[in-house]
């Protein structure tokens, strides 16, 4: 008698559209994010004195709270999907300009950061789809030490003096670490998926954000290890 082996005690692999869907709408998010950079130099003076930029950010983190709500809902979900770069690269335009006019070596920093994180995300990527180690355990791990990460930012809030120096050098390189990985868990969750039903926009929207939280935290330890503040 032929017994009965259930659908979902096998791993689902993406099929090469899904994957294609959800490379593609990366690709367009990275763009959106260039395009939001360029508006946010155009009106730096109303995001740093209007409170524009705070308000952004509240709405950013509401478009991720809400991800697995709008994602399946056409066409809210790329209208939602395309707004959420966009912002993200005018509200990180403040901070790229301080490290362009606060440092001396600012503009060096900035393009050694952007080919670090790409050279890190090509590794993190040739890591996920070689290691024949499943990295879906990790990712409770990792979710805590993203929380981890933002009890360390509260506190570098509340003790300026943990902003520089070997703290700053210690919670960069903690982010680094552990969103270099994350990122490699997503890659390998996209190749190979433990269940059905992925979405293409929920996995765009996480490789995103481990790549622009990426090179924050690599621009943040090349400032904090080689910047040369203006006098």
């Amino acid at each position: 008698m032929a017994t009965f082996n259930p659908v979902t005690s096998r791993p689902i692999v993406l099929s090469p559209s899904v994957e294609a869907q959800v490379y593609g709408l990366f690709a367009l998010a990275m763009g959106l994010s260039v395009a939001g950079v360029l508006i946010g130099i155009q009106f730096a003076n109303q995001l740093l004195t209007t409170g524009m930029a705070f308000l952004f950010v509240i709405v950013e983190f509401a478009i991720i709270l809400t991800s697995r709500w709008w994602m399946e809902r056409s066409p809210l979900n790329y209208l939602l999907f395309g707004v959420f770069p966009l912002l993200s690269g005018i509200t990180v335009t403040p901070y790229i300009l301080y490290v362009l006019i606060g440092y001396a070596n600012g503009a060096s920093i900035l393009i050694n950061a952007l080919v670090a994180t790409t050279f890190m995300a090509a590794a993190s990527a040739v890591l996920a789809r070689t290691l024949q180690w499943n990295l879906a355990g990790m990712g409770r791990s990792l979710m805590i030490g993203v929380i981890g990460l933002i009890a360390l930012g509260v506190l570098q809030i509340i003790f300026p003096g943990l902003r520089t120096g070997p703290a700053e050098l210690i919670v960069s390189g903690l982010g680094i670490v552990i969103f270099a990985l994350f990122l490699a868990f997503d890659i390998q969750r996209i190749q190979q998926m433990a269940r059905v039903g992925a979405n293409p926009f929920l996995m765009a929207l996480s490789l995103y954000l481990d790549i622009f939280n990426l090179f924050l935290y690599v621009l943040r330890f090349m400032l904090a290890l080689s910047g040369n503040r203006r006098r």
